[in-house]
């Protein structure tokens, strides 16, 4: 009986009590009790009709409102037969497929499955038919543009027939861009963790909630050390409280900050960084959080000296290599005509250094060249400049030279100093050398005459035996066949 009673109920409730204490004290004739028994089941009747009606109302309510549900819900809602045929879906359900109601009902819904997904779909129909199963799955759609989309389905209920389970409901969502965001997340947290700068988010407060491999590697510290921490852990004591106040200032008027900083290693070693900074905002405008990433670049003082060294210098002897040598050259011709000096290119060989390289004697040739560059350079005075073309050739730079008979002194010394054995793994090598010397301005005043002059020189000293030095003249000829372009063009 319903827990609601209106005062027409009320009073045939009122009126089935007196009628019940008529009956139990009645003392009249048999006819009579009779009458008032059946006056009594009358009003009983009456009372459960209107019950019956209230209940009627009350499913006709909640039918409706199972339909409302049913038609208006955002999930799409089918209705298959054992085949896959759609025996009733939802307005979602059309929605989903993309096409009118009216037509899809009694279609099969396994033609809109992507063919590499049929077997399981209907696999998972039948299982869901005969009750085996109440979990999810995941299915491809094909829709009739051309377009697929991921969809989660599950099994609702069933509908029974005569004796078996014949037909059941499903529930289908569109999932894909919920995957698609799903791939990206995925994605960008793999190319967080595998990148090299150091990264790191904080919450509003600027609690530290997550960092990368880089960034725990260049700190040294493990995550569980840092996660509720403030960036402050990392202070390195070197910046004062307006450094601070002018990031902060940036965060409000620039949403981020990015420059130099000094933090500190957990180690307490202190190490330069480049930071980049980004304030993240919700759509109220509120500071949803901070992320950061760092480079170090403690470091790039050395780095930018050897990326000098490889551009300037040879590697394997350590000398002046050709680009600096034209540049020593370009700087050392404009002194010499300012204050008028003499200058002087020696252009130098070894001979037969094939030889040398094709030796049974494991890097014989490098080894050679390294003690000849050390030779060389203490033959020269300081300032001048010492350069290796490759190979076995070697140009030197002699600024302010007196006159020829320095020189030819220079020259003997370099002789001498190749001459001595070369000595290596219990055996004792020799070598010799040709030179070639050509004098500013007497012999030229540009940098490709002296260069090409000097190289003429030395392969006229190779024609005389090797050995020897000779002075650039006039009269020399370059040897046939050999190209001395190759030691003044960059």
């Amino acid at each position: 009986m319903s827990n609601y009673i209106s005062s027409s109920d009320a009073y045939l409730l009122n009126e089935l009590k007196l009628m019940k204490e008529k009956i139990d004290g009645f003392s009249g004739t048999a006819f009579m009790r009779l009458m008032y028994e059946l006056q009594f089941y009358q009003i009983e009747i009456e009372i459960q009709r209107r019950e019956l009606l209230k209940v009627q109302l009350e499913l006709d309510e909640t039918r409706g409102l199972r339909e409302e549900l049913y038609e208006f819900s955002p999930l799409g809602c089918f209705s298959f037969d054992s085949h896959g045929a759609i025996l009733d879906m939802n307005q979602a359900a059309s929605t989903l497929l993309g096409k009118d109601r009216g037509s899809l009902l009694g279609d099969s819904f396994v033609k809109y499955i992507a063919r590499h997904d049929r077997s399981n779909f209907l696999a998972y129909l039948h299982r869901c038919l005969s009750c085996e199963l109440n979990n999810a799955a995941e299915f491809e759609l094909a829709l009739a543009d051309g377009k697929l989309i991921k969809v989660k389905t599950s099994r609702v209920g069933s509908i029974s027939g005569s004796e078996n389970k014949t037909a059941c409901h499903m529930s289908f969502m569109d999932v894909t861009e919920f995957r698609i965001a799903e791939l990206k997340l995925r994605l960008t947290s793999q190319v967080i963790e595998s990148a090299r700068e150091g990264i790191m988010l904080t919450d509003a407060q600027r609690r530290i909630v997550a960092a990368n491999a880089s960034f725990l590697k260049m700190t040294g510290y493990d995550l569980d050390e840092i996660i509720g921490q403030t960036p402050s852990i990392l202070n390195s004591g070197r910046h004062d409280a307006t450094f601070y106040k002018e990031m902060n200032r940036s965060f409000v008027v620039n949403d981020g900050w990015q420059g130099e900083i000094w933090n500190k290693r957990k180690n307490g070693d202190i190490y330069q960084e480049w930071a980049n900074i980004k304030v993240v905002r919700k759509n109220d405008g509120e500071i949803d959080c901070y992320i950061g990433v760092f480079s170090d670049i403690s470091n790039q003082e050395a780095i930018s000296h050897k990326v000098t060294e490889l551009a300037y210098y040879d590697e394997l002897t350590g000398l002046a290599n050709r680009s600096l040598l034209y540049d020593r050259l370009h700087h050392a011709l404009i002194q010499s005509r300012r204050d008028g000096s003499l200058m002087a290119l020696v252009f130098l060989d070894l001979n037969h250094f094939k030889d040398i390289k094709g030796m049974i004697v494991h890097s014989a040739g490098d080894f050679v060249l390294k003690e000849a560059a050390a030779r060389l350079a203490y033959c020269i005075r300081e300032g001048d400049t010492l350069s290796r073309l490759g190979g076995s050739e070697f140009v030197a730079i002699l600024q302010r030279v007196e006159d020829k008979d320095v020189l030819a002194q220079i020259a003997t010394r370099i002789m001498k100093a190749l001459e001595k054995p070369f000595l290596i793994e219990d055996n004792e090598l020799f070598v010799t050398s040709s030179l070639g010397i050509t004098i500013y301005p007497e012999d030229g005043d540009d940098m490709t005459v002296l260069l090409k002059n000097t190289d003429t020189a030395m392969h006229h000293a190779k024609s005389l035996g090797g050995s020897n030095f000779q002075f650039y003249d006039a009269s020399m000829r370059p040897q046939s066949g050999v190209d001395n372009s190759r030691i003044y063009h960059a």
